[in-house]
Formats: structure tokens, sequence, C-alpha cells
């Protein structure tokens, strides 16, 4: 008798493969040039270059591959190799490794795992295999995917998932997964000791911030939870972690399925008038067995129990927590909005006969079908506010256009006086926020956080392209180096950074291996006034490659690396080593204010032919006037003057 063969993973479609292997293809092109002179720096070394590895493909059948050791980006990046080698997937299901895990794939794997990127994004505890299968058959959709993965690895980091609870503008937030709050709220609904529990999001912060009464009442609540983007955002900027991204909206179908199942009823609170009754009609058809206790809008009259005709009142919040407790609710979901919800609740908290009062906010709109929800692939992307500030514009523009950038200056604000965001402590509200001068202050703050983004990101465009079409040139400059002199192709050299800070600075040798050795004795000759620096029109150390090289700036390219990485920008001082720093004056020491450049005012105005004291002041000016148009037009003045070869020796 044959053996029964186990199903199969789904293999993507032609489409899908076609653009794994056209973008793998494209991003291992563009890191060509980095994997190259990493490759070269460890063979110069003699240290171990790649590293061996035996997985399963799609298939199940085992397949070895190399990745280059270690756990750096680029180490990381050149797993994308498997994509040819391997048939994965750019974005798939875990990779399992052969002889660790005997189970069969249930989808097809991938070098990057979606469970990572929605854990990411706390969407954790919505990611399947049939998600994962459903997106290898669609390829829009799954080139849709790729991009919010692009965006979520380069924005977000994995959640550090040890920290119980965060700390945010002064409120103590729990940490949990959508699985550990289902329990939570599941173990007090048996109890039925009325547990208050709120979620937060970033417009709440911001109201706790300015409302010591609404700071208070969220501290007393048995659990506070993190809900959006933007407090995940806020977190990430203080060095927390969030596991799930929990907010009433996505809890709901899920308590109601665990309500089911438990035997526990759940009564609705809010909205307007029928709002309630329709997403409660609408969960018990999908839930066979959930128990609606009770529905009631949420105008709420906080006044008497009987009006002045001596009529009940059925709307005043005595007759409706009679309701509630008659009705003997497990669960009590109350839907006005934030804080007004949280208020009734710790009001009348004393008096409430249920397990569980949890405020909800508007999801009783969404699941009675009056307001539709962001898609799917809006909410991945984290801007589901987005879509809300979209369909409702003069009621939410100015929780999400002022308020959301207030959240993250406020956060930022925290992070500076708190110094340590691990053990963050309770603030008291800033003044200055309400200032008309220190308005103007943010503003200025937020132009030069744009600038710093533009800047960063022109660094990393150029000098990605650069590397990339240069690298025909790096090899015939290293082959043409190591063939006059022995010894190692690149030259590092420890230079001071942004602040002081040492980095290691790249450049191509144009000296010999002896160079160092014999500066002390050529420094009598030094060339350059303010004896800072030491500069040598025929410096014997340099080579005849060194000449040409040095006369066409091609010996400095290598820094597109060091711009690439980080250490540098393409426009800023020129970095200098610690023994020049020692000796710079005190004015001089503000050219440690910025990342050093590769090219700056004084190298297109007569490079080494100015005396230091000049290139003080060119750089002081460039450090207090840079804008991104200043550093476009560096770059194109650089072209000229370096084809000139003025002052370059």
């Amino acid at each position: 008798m044959m053996k029964s063969q186990m199903p199969r993973a789904a293999k993507p479609h032609l489409i899908c493969r076609l653009i794994d292997l056209a973008i793998a293809s494209g991003i291992l092109a563009l890191f060509s040039v980095p994997v190259l002179l990493l490759c070269c720096y460890r063979l110069t070394k003699r240290a171990a270059i790649f590293e061996k590895l035996s997985l399963l493909d799609g298939n199940n059948r085992q397949r070895r591959v190399r990745r280059l050791a270690g756990d750096g980006m680029l180490a990381h990046i050149s797993e994308i190799s498997w994509v040819f080698g391997a048939g994965l997937a750019l974005l798939g299901g875990a990779i399992r490794f052969h002889g660790l895990n005997a189970t069969k794939y249930k989808a097809w794997p991938g070098v990057v795992n979606l469970a990572d990127i929605e854990r990411r994004m706390g969407l954790g505890w919505q990611q399947n295999h049939g998600a994962i299968n459903a997106l290898h058959r669609a390829p829009l959709r799954y080139l849709a995917a790729l991009c919010r993965a692009l965006i979520t690895l380069m924005l977000l980091p994995t959640p550090r998932l040890g920290e119980r609870k965060v700390r945010l503008l002064g409120i103590e937030i729990d940490n949990l997964s959508m699985a550990q709050l289902l329990d939570l709220l599941m173990k007090h609904a048996a109890r039925r000791q009325s547990r208050h529990f709120a979620f937060v999001n970033t417009d709440c912060l911001n109201s706790a911030w300015q409302d010591a009464q609404y700071r208070a009442l969220l501290a007393g609540c048995e659990g506070v939870f993190a809900d959006g983007i933007g407090v995940r955002l806020g977190c990430h900027l203080t060095r927390q972690g969030l596991k799930d991204n929990l907010n009433g909206t996505d809890l709901f179908p899920l308590l109601c399925e665990r309500a089911a199942l438990e035997g526990r009823s759940i009564y609705l609170l809010g909205g307007s008038d029928g709002i309630a009754r329709a997403a409660a009609a609408a969960m018990a058809a999908k839930y066979p067995g959930l128990v609606i206790a009770g529905c009631h809008h949420g105008f709420i009259d906080e006044r008497s129990a009987f009006d002045k005709n001596s009529t009940l009142n059925e709307n005043s919040s005595a007759s409706v927590i009679e309701a509630i407790n008659q009705s003997r609710a497990d669960i009590l979901l109350v839907g006005m909005g934030a804080p007004r919800q949280e208020r009734w609740i710790a009001k009348h908290r004393e008096n409430l006969k249920v397990g569980v009062a949890l405020g909800v906010g508007g999801l009783f709109d969404f699941y009675s079908g009056r307001i539709p929800r962001a898609p799917l692939w809006l909410r991945q992307l984290g801007l589901e506010w987005c879509w809300r500030l979209w369909q409702e514009p003069g009621r939410m523009w100015r929780r999400y256009i002022l308020g959301n950038p207030l959240f993250l200056l406020r956060v930022l604000a925290e992070r500076r006086r708190v110094g340590n965001a691990s053990n963050p402590v309770d603030l008291p509200k800033l003044d200055w926020l309400n200032t008309k001068s220190d308005k103007l202050r943010q503003r200025h703050q937020l132009r030069l956080l744009g600038g710093r983004i533009a800047k960063r990101s022109l660094d990393i465009l150029v000098s990605s392209l650069a590397l990339l079409i240069l690298l025909p040139l790096f090899l015939l400059v290293a082959l043409a180096i190591r063939l006059e002199s022995p010894g190692a192709v690149l030259y590092r050299q420890t230079r001071a950074g942004a602040d002081n800070r040492p980095f290691t600075m790249w450049k191509f040798r144009s000296m010999y291996l002896d160079a160092d050795a014999r500066l002390a004795a050529l420094c009598a000759s030094n060339e350059m006034s303010g004896g800072v620096l030491f500069k040598m029109r025929r410096d014997p150390r340099i080579t005849r490659v060194g000449k040409l090289i040095r006369k066409a700036s091609i010996d400095e390219l290598p820094q597109l690396w060091n711009v690439l990485k980080g250490d540098m920008s393409l426009v800023g001082p020129r970095p200098a080593l610690p023994r020049e720093v020692a000796q710079y004056p005190n004015h001089a020491r503000e050219r440690l204010a910025v990342k050093p450049g590769i090219t700056c005012i004084w190298q297109v105005s007569g490079r080494s032919e100015l005396p230091f004291d000049t290139q003080v002041e060119l750089d002081l000016e460039y450090i207090h006037t840079q804008s991104l148009w200043a550093d476009v037009r560096l770059l194109v003045k650089t072209i000229p003057a370096v084809l000139s070869a003025r002052g370059a020796y």
C-alpha cells in the first residue's frame, strides 16, 4: 500500500515568482558594492566570509545555501540570494531548517516572514497560513504586501517581548498580546467585580497630558491598553516595545466568539439610537450561542431617574444601570467616545454589577454598518487614521492633523527630560507648549527635523546609486594598487565624527604601508599653515597610483560606504583625525556639531590651498546656513572642482 502524502504548500503564482526575481535582483545589485568590500576586507583579515546552512524549500526538499557570516544588515541582505538558490519567496512563511523541524510547510516559505511583519505592526494575532497562500495567488496584493513589508522593516523594530508594562506621557500601559487580553477579560468576567479597563490612543494621551482628572482616572483602571500606530511609534521613540495593537474594534469579534464559547453575556451601551442593537444582531448572527444581555444608546441623562412629572426617565443613568444589572451581563461594552465613556464608568462603577466594564469608542458604528471600516491593507500599514480623516474631515482634522504631531513632540520632550526611557517618571504639564515664542520654536524644530530627514534621504539615494555605478572603477583601482605595492587595497582610519564620536573611515590606499611611521620625520616639511593639518605637495610616502587617484579624488570614493552607513554625509566638514581635533581651538570644535562629509564649501573653493582658519570659517558658515538645496548646489560644484584638480595633492 502506498503511503499517503501530506499536502504541500501552495506554490506562488508565476507572476509573483517573477516579481520576487526582479526585486531580489535589484536589491542584490544595489548592495553588491558594500558586500564586495566586506568580502575583500574579511579576506585580508583571513576571517570567514560565508557560512553554510541547510534548509527546506517549499516542497520540503533539503537545499544547501550560503549567507554572509555574522548578524549584520549585509548578512541578512545576502539571504535574498535564497530566492534564486532555494526557490523561496521574498515574503512568505517561516523558513524551516533541515533536521530541526520535521513538520511540513503549510505556506510557501519566504526570506521575510510575514508573521514578523505582522508582529512589528502589532498585528501578530491575525497572521495565518491561509493569508500567505492567498497573497501568493494574487500578484497585485502580493506586490502591495511587499511594499508594506519594506516600509515596516525600515521604520519599526521587532518588539521586545519581556516588558510587562510600558509608560508613555505619564500613563502606565499594559503590554499584552491579543490572546493575553482576551484571557484577562474573560477571567474578570467570571468574577463579577466590576473591573474597569480602557484603551488609549494618541488623542487620549494628549487629553490625559492636559487633564489631570482624566490622567488619575486612567491610573485607577484595572488595565490600560495601547491602541493605534501612534502609540506604537511613541513607544519606539522612547525605546519601549509593544506586543500587539490592542483596540476595541479588532477585539470585539474575538471577544464575542470567546464569550459564546464560555457562555458569557455582553451588554452594549453607546452609539446613536439603534446602532448598538444593529451591531449586536450582526455579532449574534456570526457567532451562534452568543448571549446579548441588552443594548442601549449612548445619550444618557445624568439627572434624576424621574422627570418633573414623576415619570420614569428611561435614559437616565440610574435607569440604564438598573437595566444593566437586571440583565446580569458579564461584560459591559461602553461606546461613548473617550474620555466620556471612562468618566461614566468610573462614576458609576460601584453601582454596576458586571464583571468587566470596557470603553470601546465608536466600534458599534463599524459593526452596525453605519460607517465602513478602513480596508485591511490600509489597517495593516497603520494608516486607518487616514481613512477616518477622509470620512469625517470636519470632526477628525484637529485630532489627526494637529494632535498627531503634537503627541510626537510631547513624546520627544519626555524622552529628553527623562533621559532613561526604561524608567520614565510622571511629568507635569509643560507650559512652554502654550506660549507664542515656544510655538515658533516648535515650528523651527519641525523644519530642522524635515531638513535632517531630507538630507539623510539624499545621502542614501546618491551613495547607493554611486556605489553601484562606480563598481567597475573600484575594481580597476583595486587591481592597480595591488599590482604596484603589497598590502591591503583599502585603508581604514579612525576619524572624528559628529559630536566627536570616533568612526572608521575608508579610503583607497594611496601611500606605502609605512606611511604613518614616517610622518614624524616629515612634520617639519608641513606646507599647511595653522599647524593642525599636515599637507605636503611632494609627499614621498605617496605611491605612483596614489598620486593619480589623489589628483582625481578617487581615493575618497569608498567613503560613499560611510555615507550609506550613516557615519558621514555627502556634504559636511571633512572628517578630522583625533590628533588634529586635540589641537583645535575652541571655535573650531563647532565643526564637530554635524556629520562630516565627502565634500564641503572649502573643497570647492581651493581645497588644500586654503589655510586651516579659512577652512574652519567656511565649515561654520555651512553649518549655520545648511539646507537641502545648498547640499545639491555643493554636490554639483564638486564635479568641476574634482576635474580641475585644483588644490588636490
